[in-house]
């Protein structure tokens, strides 16, 4: 079963952004050393969904869930038998896993992620 892991929000200006959630909400940030404009925020304790701001120039799209998944090949397939696209490339991130977008029938971005 995929779980909900993580969700992405896009912005023209991710630092911006990434500063309205922290003085908002008390999100903490920081930019990732992976990737330009891609800030990863801890939303707090408890049970939630830490989350990321990112530029809008790596999706479109303006809120990305990320799914959980045991076999990120096998989930890729899935989404294919079910209607969706998963032609995008997908990569190794260094201490987080195996990650890439896929897209549902009706043109819906999700994330995947195999963790380590």
């Amino acid at each position: 079963m995929g779980t909900i892991t993580h969700i992405e929000l896009t912005s023209a200006s991710p630092e911006a952004t990434a500063k309205f959630y922290s003085k908002a909400f008390g999100w903490k940030h920081s930019a990732s050393p992976y990737l330009p404009d891609y800030h990863t925020a801890d939303t707090g304790d408890g049970n939630g969904i830490d989350a990321a701001i990112m530029s809008s120039g790596y999706q479109r799209q303006n809120t990305i869930m990320w799914i959980l998944v045991d076999d990120i090949e096998a989930s890729r397939a899935a989404v294919r038998v079910a209607g969706g696209t998963a032609d995008g490339e997908f990569h190794d991130l260094p201490e987080v896993g195996r990650v890439g977008y896929v897209t549902d029938p009706a043109g819906v971005v999700i994330g995947l992620k195999q963790a380590v």
